[in-house]
């Protein structure tokens, strides 16, 4: 079960990308207990253009978020998160707001991360 008062305050970081690249990056989570609550963890992120306006891109641990590796002993898992490039290479050149969720089975729902994802223009989009 995820405890609140483990996840006081999300992180606030803006992060940019270069529209039609593949963005990755991982974060880790300590304190659960076995890698069966890491798995049962619902995890989204999402990027939308306004606050109140819903996702323009989502992805969760059913697409694209994957648990990478449990370390049993310090009780601390890995996870992955991949925007791929077709997600982005139509999007303009803007500043989006995006958040890294987490929910337990109870619904229990602590924002990890938050903050201003900025696709940046790209000359060649698409001429791998």
């Amino acid at each position: 079960m995820v405890n609140k008062q483990d996840f006081l305050n999300s992180i606030n970081q803006n992060i940019d990308m270069v529209r039609g690249d593949t963005l990755a990056f991982n974060f880790q989570l300590h304190g659960l207990g076995s890698r069966t609550e890491y798995e049962a963890l619902k995890v989204k992120f999402s990027v939308g253009e306004e606050v109140d306006a819903g996702p323009i891109i989502e992805v969760s641990n059913y697409n694209y978020i994957d648990l990478v590796e449990y370390n049993a002993g310090k009780d601390l898992a890995t996870f992955s998160v991949c925007l791929v490039p077709n997600m982005t290479k139509t999007l303009d050149p803007n500043r989006y707001y995006y958040d890294l969720q987490i929910a337990d089975d109870n619904d229990n729902v602590l924002t990890l991360m938050r903050g201003r994802l900025t696709i940046l223009y790209d000359i060649a989009i698409g001429t791998y």
